[in-house]
């Protein structure tokens, strides 16, 4: 049956997106499989959600991409359990999966939820433009710092007030909500996609794990600030993250992370 799975447009993480919900559609009776993925919980198999109407899906034919604006892009219903779980699914078989799409400091959320880190993140910020004004050394690397700057690579790894606000922000764009609001459907835990194939679960349903969950994958991070998300109108909030990138000339104040 896994051949009359097709996914024709979109990336890659677009399309394992799809094409893994609806492989585990296939799967939900197959308990050796759920298992080695999901745990006992899954032992007497599950169904997969319609996150629009909350009721299983009918057919295989129906599961689409997440609606916009959810962090979860499956629900999950353990038969053992009757229990739902929310997992955002990361892709690694393609580009680096983005965990903060391009969003300025004026968003709502930074004015608002993340107000109480955007002294922190300033400084992030101030170090990512002084790294590509100034042309800067990554010693690791040793080449100039460029548009993608892993966190590792930076001081304000080093500094834990830094580091926890980094966190925080990175903890609320993965589960809970966007720049602009809460999400409809948020997130409770990870289904990786490995390059093999396999899938991994990552249980994050409390604070704590989230926190824990961030934490772990902190270094892999690849933060930016770019053009793209910029409001039509700057306003003195996006100031303080704003630079001119030399090649084209715009101005760039988004901040985007990527794994």
């Amino acid at each position: 049956m896994e051949n009359q799975i097709i996914i024709e447009k979109g990336n890659q993480g677009e399309n394992d997106e799809i094409l893994y919900k609806k492989k585990l559609y296939e799967n939900r009776s197959n308990i050796e499989y759920l298992v080695n993925i999901f745990g006992n919980d899954a032992c007497e198999g599950i169904e997969i959600i319609n996150p629009t109407t909350k009721l299983p899906y009918a057919s295989i034919e129906q599961i689409k991409k997440a609606p916009s604006g959810s962090k979860a892009d499956v629900i999950i219903l353990f038969k053992h359990t009757n229990v739902m779980r929310y997992p955002s699914m990361k892709s690694l078989r393609g580009a680096k999966p983005s965990i903060l799409n391009h969003t300025p400091r004026s968003a709502n959320v930074f004015q608002t939820t993340l107000q109480p880190c955007i002294g922190e993140l300033d400084l992030l910020a101030k170090e990512y433009i002084n790294n590509r004004k100034n042309k800067i050394m990554n010693e690791r690397r040793k080449v100039v710092f460029g548009e993608d700057i892993e966190f590792r690579d930076m001081k304000s790894f080093h500094d834990e007030k830094i580091k926890t606000s980094f966190i925080k922000m990175l903890s609320y764009f993965i589960f809970t909500g966007t720049g602009k609001k809460l999400s409809p459907i948020e997130c409770d835990s990870i289904l990786v996609i490995n390059k093999d194939g396999s899938l991994k679960f990552i249980d994050c349903g409390s604070d704590e794990k989230k926190m824990n969950y961030v934490e772990t994958i902190i270094e892999q991070c690849r933060i930016s600030f770019r053009p793209k998300g910029m409001p039509k109108k700057i306003v003195d909030d996006c100031l303080p993250w704003i630079y001119t990138d030399d090649v084209n000339g715009k101005q760039c104040g988004s901040i985007h992370v990527r794994l």
